[in-house]
């Protein structure tokens, strides 16, 4: 994933006493990893599913007229040593070269939230041209006729980017990233909640606490009602780390915590996810000894 791109005693003791990351963390690289990009794995029942890039039958990345990757769902049956094989297209009834990706799931698998690109033009603030932003969609699993009944989230406006949703583990909030105005950030996160995943509330930021002034990416809340997200904020071990956040917690003084190795690593870490075991998972990075692109690693004993 590309990305244009004195602790206190304090920080300390949160460290020590608000978050506790085991030290015998085992994490490897999957095979399925090419020179290609593998990201964001999500684990729904038996299934796992991932994004990656959208492909000629040859094999070869497709881009859009920007010079950037198309990317697509892909989908397998879930392994016990966290490999992924005979991984599909997910089967969608709006066919056509759109993005999709980085998705999130509701428990029963009926509904999914994934990024992909704005249907019309919108203002590019950056570059001060005319594109396509990234926007949220969500999608409907149809028994015989896969994913359908897509539809935008009503927030998502076409000047700017709404992307990397995450749901929290009852449903009833989705977390996800935005660069709307009042960003501290080029982009921070947000939620919103959601009812019957068809109304939703309205778009509140996280706040200046867990937000930097850098970039945030990629939340993902656990089974203990932690938020995970990526940053490259000052301090971290590399390029992109990754954090967690107690949502439980009541310490007014909490901070984001920076994980330990070998989850973070010097290159760039983001998209995690952790099972509802609490000790298994995945994540996606791009560090040394990779294959290229962005890699897919499964930890164990977190």
């Amino acid at each position: 994933m590309k990305l244009k791109s004195q602790i206190s005693i304090l920080l300390v003791f949160t460290i020590v006493f608000g978050y506790s990351q085991s030290e015998s963390t085992e994490i490897k690289k999957l095979d399925i990893n090419t020179e290609l990009d593998h990201f964001a794995a999500r684990v729904v029942g038996d299934k796992i599913y991932f994004s990656h890039n959208l492909t000629t039958k040859r094999g070869r990345a497709i881009k859009d007229k920007y010079d950037g990757f198309i990317y697509t769902m892909y989908e397998a049956p879930l392994s016990e040593d966290g490999e992924i094989k005979d991984a599909q297209p997910v089967t969608k009834t709006e066919l056509g070269r759109f993005n999709m990706s980085a998705a999130t799931f509701s428990k029963d698998g009926r509904f999914m939230y994934f990024t992909t690109n704005q249907l019309g033009k919108g203002t590019n603030k950056l570059k001060g041209i005319e594109t396509y932003n990234l926007q949220i969609r969500r999608a409907e699993y149809v028994e015989g006729k896969g994913w359908t009944n897509f539809e935008t989230l009503p927030f998502c406006e076409p000047d700017h980017n709404y992307a990397h949703p995450a749901l929290s583990p009852d449903g009833s909030t989705l977390y996800f990233i935005a660069d709307v105005k009042g960003t501290k950030g080029k982009s921070d996160l947000y939620k919103v909640s959601v009812t019957d995943h068809s109304t939703y509330g309205e778009v509140t930021s996280l706040g200046e606490t867990i937000n930097s002034s850098r970039t945030e990416i990629f939340p993902f809340v656990s089974a203990d009602n932690k938020l995970y997200f990526s940053s490259n904020r000052r301090g971290g071990k590399g390029g992109i780390d990754i954090y967690v956040y107690d949502l439980n917690s009541t310490d007014s003084e909490q901070v984001p915590i920076s994980l330990e190795a070998p989850i973070n690593s010097r290159g760039d870490d983001f998209s995690f996810f952790l099972n509802d075991d609490l000790t298994t998972g995945y994540l996606s990075s791009r560090r040394l000894k990779g294959e290229g692109g962005d890699d897919l690693y499964y930890f164990e004993k977190f």
